[in-house]
């Protein structure tokens, strides 16, 4: 017999059908009262979308932005483990002290804006499998890895910012959208020059095995995704449940947000692309997302570092903001 227990999306997915609403009557005050200042001399110029944004859901007119978390997360992808014949635990291991001990520069931007920055590991010592020639994750392990990511925003904060470091996860990213959109596998994965023919392949392969699933987002994450990719799936949703607006930062980050998009394009209402990196087909993930970047530097990774830098820009035009709203 069949239980609710033996199928751990049907949860994922209740949380999705009952997402709250953006609030609109903040949002639209917060239009009325920077239409005196656009009308002649554009005080706030292309920023004003992003804070009727962020007063639709922070509910309120006098935004701000004081209590923001950077949360980059990471984990190992045996696809990439199979294609270059490296450890990928270690490599994620060393992806993660680079972030936390080495030069990162988000950290630092991190401290600049006051933010909190915390770097979260899932499984990065187990591998999820090879998704060309297996799924990457069991349903359950996928459902654990959401709820893990679910947690990051349980102290709460007024602006989340999304990264990843993860080993592969690219690779992983790559195969999600190519079974989301369908297209060709070369053009998810940047191109023979750009990323290799051991990508693409991976990813052709994995397309080929796990074709009569990928109607299904969730079970495109857990055939093709890392567990940092259904942790930034969790996040994403907890983060809406308690109204915290996202910033997105590359890739990766919105390949995972292109999943609960998949399941109902009102599902990322809450979410913000932070900056268009040079990470390839990730300026085509944001145009099915139907997002227009803050953003846009030539910044070509994906960990958290474009969207902090979209993050510091938007709290000070909230200051103003809120400043030409009171």
């Amino acid at each position: 017999m069949t239980t609710a227990a033996d199928k751990p999306f049907d949860d994922i997915r209740n949380l999705v059908a009952g997402m709250p609403p953006a609030d609109l009557q903040s949002a639209n005050a917060m239009r009325d009262a920077l239409a005196p200042f656009q009308e002649r001399l554009k005080t706030i110029g292309r920023l004003e979308p992003a804070l009727v944004w962020l007063a639709g859901w922070q509910s309120r007119i006098d935004i701000a932005i004081d209590r923001p978390l950077i949360a980059v997360f990471a984990a190992s992808q045996g696809v990439a483990q199979a294609m270059s014949g490296q450890d990928a635990g270690k490599g994620a291991k060393e992806r993660v002290a680079l972030m936390t001990e080495g030069p990162a520069g988000v950290r630092a931007i991190a401290s600049v804006y006051g933010a909190a920055f915390k770097v979260f590991e899932l499984g990065t010592e187990y591998p999820s499998a090879d998704f060309s020639k297996q799924p990457s994750l069991s349903e359950k392990d996928c459902a654990a890895a959401i709820a893990f990511g679910m947690e990051v925003v349980a102290e709460g904060a007024d602006m989340l910012v999304l990264g990843d470091c993860g080993f592969g996860s690219a690779t992983a990213a790559a195969g999600i959208a190519r079974g989301l959109y369908g297209g060709q596998s070369t053009y998810w994965s940047g191109g023979r020059t750009q990323a290799g023919t051991e990508r693409i392949d991976a990813v052709r392969e994995g397309a080929q095995l796990h074709a009569e699933f990928l109607s299904d987002p969730l079970e495109v994450l857990r055939r093709f995704g890392g567990r940092d990719i259904a942790g930034l799936v969790g996040a994403i949703l907890a983060a809406r449940h308690q109204r915290i607006p996202v910033l997105l930062d590359g890739f990766v980050v919105c390949a995972a947000a292109a999943v609960l998009h998949k399941i109902d394009p009102g599902a990322i209402d809450h979410c913000y692309a932070g900056h268009i990196s040079a990470e390839p087909a990730h300026g085509a993930l944001l145009d099915r997302l139907g997002m227009t970047p803050l953003l846009d530097l030539g910044i070509g990774v994906g960990d958290g570092t474009g969207a902090a830098l979209a993050m510091g820009q938007l709290k000070a035009a909230a200051a103003a903001a809120s400043l030409m709203s009171a």
